[in-house]
């Protein structure tokens, strides 16, 4: 389906990730970091996410974020960035002629950010303002509830964002120390996928040497901190609720189970399940609580996966009179594939490979989305295993194997994290303790549940 990646090491410790696009005549170049909010000291939450903003506030080479960004908008360029629990990406997308403008754009980003005080004080205002909005989107908000529930005791409970009281703690030294401490080039993948004129040249990787050496990235240490030191997620042997009370017009719910890691060999068959459950607009979910009884706007499964540990479960914004009819349905989806009520059939399963070999293709169609999918592969897997190999571990997972997994996860204890016209978790206690054992309950109030 696509060209074949290459992966090499240049001596100055980067790894560089090639990959030739003969139909398009863009180019992305994206760095990503090997870090996120999960490797951040303690009182300094969301630094990570904070320092993606300040990069974008000036370099040595581009002294103001105003020149960074006239420079990228001169040909057309587009720019950004993105944190996560676990990494940290950067990439410009270009015009395929204007490759080393953004290489340079991007290694300057990474290698020289000016990191002012001023600039400090005036981001800081905007990330707490950011930090509001998501207050304000429940729907969006949900999701640090319920991680926060699951994950409690490591570094993958807090927000990436962090809350008001660490963003406001950072100041410009924990930058230094976080850029120093994480952003070697060792840590670092750098992903140039696209026209294949250029991504081909044979002086592109002597080139990308040349803008990845300046003077800064050799102070940096060769090796970050080992990451696993930072893994080691457990779960709780009992079930909990989480209830934040807000005068909502819409209740949002997120109840779901420890899932597994992205290394898991079931990571396949748990993706084809959470397809099948919730993962599109025919899917059990969505036909049995939206289409059937009209209880919510949205309704999906949610998959998620990291180093050591994951999720699986279900989301939905629902009448906040009719909330526990919604947990109600969802919980009997669950436990009909559990007790043979309702078992993955090959038609479902079926369907369900055909349309994530179709969002897969799909999702691939521009050299950004490529150097994405390439990028993460190398930066958290270590491999560059193709779209093609992927699809044939997808298309190659039986029924008994989707069903399978099922039966793993699905006996474990509920997690249940509301926000909503609720002032306690007791009613929903008493709901999940008709599906199994619930032994207390973790209950947040009011507004500030960043803190």
């Amino acid at each position: 389906m696509l060209p074949a990646a290459q992966v090499s090491k240049l001596q100055n410790g980067l790894t560089i990730v090639t990959v030739p696009m003969s139909s398009v005549s863009s180019i992305t170049v994206l760095a990503l970091a090997k870090t996120g909010s999960r490797y951040e000291p303690a009182g300094v939450e969301g630094i990570a996410h904070f320092f993606e903003h300040m990069v974008f506030k000036g370099t040595d080479k581009f002294d103001t974020a105003q020149e960074l960004a006239a420079t990228v908008d001169a040909v057309g360029a587009d720019f950004n960035a993105f944190t996560s629990k676990e990494y940290t990406g950067y990439y410009v997308k270009s015009d395929a002629r204007h490759w080393q403008l953004a290489v340079d754009v991007v290694s300057d980003m990474l290698l020289t950010p000016k990191l002012r005080s001023s600039d400090l004080d005036r981001e800081r205002q905007v990330i707490i303002e950011e930090i509001n909005m998501y207050e304000d989107t429940p729907a969006r908000q949900i999701g640090e509830v319920f991680e926060r529930l699951l994950y409690k005791g490591s570094g993958l409970e807090h927000d990436v964002i962090g809350s008001k009281q660490s963003v406001g703690n950072i100041k410009v030294a924990d930058f230094q120390a976080f850029l120093q401490k994480w952003y070697g080039l060792s840590n670092l993948v750098v992903v140039v996928a696209g026209a294949a004129e250029q991504v081909a040249d044979p002086e592109l990787l002597t080139k990308m040497e040349a803008f990845f050496s300046k003077p800064t990235a050799s102070k940096r240490e060769a090796q970050p901190p080992k990451h696993t030191d930072f893994w080691g997620v457990t779960f709780p042997t009992k079930s909990e609720v989480a209830v934040v009370t807000k005068p909502t017009e819409q209740a949002h719910f997120v109840l779901g189970l420890p899932g597994i890691n992205r290394h898991d060999p079931d990571r396949y068959a748990l993706g084809l399940l959470g397809a099948i459950l919730g993962g599109n607009t025919s899917s059990r979910l969505f036909s049995e609580v939206r289409e059937k009884r009209g209880l919510c706007y949205y309704v999906h499964s949610d998959v998620d996966m990291y180093h050591d540990g994951g999720c699986f479960g279900a989301s939905a914004g629902v009448d906040p009179n009719r909330i526990d009819e919604a947990i109600e349905v969802i919980l009997s989806e669950f436990k009909g594939l559990v007790n043979g009520q309702k078992p993955v059939t090959e038609a479902e399963l079926q369907r369900a490979k055909d349309y994530v070999e179709g969002k897969t293709i799909l999702g691939l169609e521009d050299s950004e989305s490529v150097a994405q999918y390439y990028g993460m592969k190398q930066l958290l897997l270590g491999n560059l295993e193709s779209p093609d190999e992927v699809l044939a571990k997808i298309r190659a997972v039986t029924l008994a194997d989707v069903n399978r997994v099922a039966q793993r996860l699905l006996t474990s204890h509920w997690r249940l994290a509301v926000i909503g016209p609720y002032q306690d978790a007791n009613r929903f206690e008493q709901l999940l303790a008709k599906h199994g054992t619930i032994e207390s309950s973790n209950a947040l109030s009011g507004k500030s549940s960043t803190k």
